[in-house]
């Protein structure tokens, strides 16, 4: 004897719908990221000294980069330049396109007029 067809029951249509809609949605922002022309960007990433504080006989100036690019950045490498002309160098590793990562640069006297900026970057 044949058994009889039921339907689904309403939370499987309901799974099957969200899992339609998030791939959907997955597709949508990959084709968009691969065909709105950001490959072809050069990463822009903006420093800017938050805050600065004494360490024994040295100061220490942190920082924030922001990548203000859809386009990631590599080996970021930042650069601080005293009045006097100490300069200071960190390198930030890793900083994906519209975000921000932070670091510090030490010098050996008071960074009064510390001025910064991207020295350069590697394509990851």
């Amino acid at each position: 004897m044949a058994k009889p067809k039921t339907n689904p029951p309403f939370l499987e249509w309901l799974a099957s719908g969200i899992g339609l809609v998030l791939t959907l949605g997955v597709m949508a922002v990959i084709a968009r990221d691969a065909f709105n022309g950001s490959a072809d960007l050069a990463p822009d990433v903006e420093v800017i000294a938050r805050d600065q504080q004494r360490l024994g006989s040295r100061w220490l100036v942190r920082f924030d980069a922001h990548n203000r690019s859809p386009t990631t950045a590599a080996q970021i490498t930042i650069e601080g330049a005293l009045p006097g002309g100490e300069t200071s160098t960190a390198t930030i590793d890793y900083i994906p396109g519209r975000s921000t990562r932070s670091g510090g640069l030490i010098f050996s006297q008071e960074p009064g007029g510390v001025r910064l900026r991207p020295l350069g970057f590697q394509d990851p």
